[in-house]
């Protein structure tokens, strides 16, 4: 019982390659099928693992520079907003010097 529409084995022999449009993605997935099963499951869990470990490092460098970030403005903030007032204050009394001895 041959169903209208459905293409049998043979049939795709006589259809030319320039008629037949096949996505990369069928392309892929067609290619797996010549490799045995359990190097395809070896082949998954490494790139399953590949991406768990890029996925936790980047989550972890963020970490680590959200901490680094957050603790230099707290260490460094108050010196340097304290050096400016200072430097502030030197050129105010050099001004004042400099306007008095005028």
């Amino acid at each position: 019982m041959a169903y209208e529409g459905v293409i049998g084995g043979d049939e795709w022999d006589q259809i030319p390659d320039d008629e037949l449009e096949e996505t990369i993605t069928e392309r892929l997935w067609g290619l797996t099928e010549m490799f045995p099963e359990s190097l395809r499951k070896g082949v998954s869990s490494s790139v399953r693992w590949s991406l768990w470990a890029a996925q936790s490092s980047f989550s972890l460098a963020k970490s680590a520079v959200w901490i680094v970030a957050t603790t230099s403005m707290i260490m460094f903030l108050p010196y340097i907003i304290e050096k400016e007032r200072s430097d502030l204050e030197k050129s105010q009394v050099r001004f004042l010097k400099f306007s008095i001895g005028s």
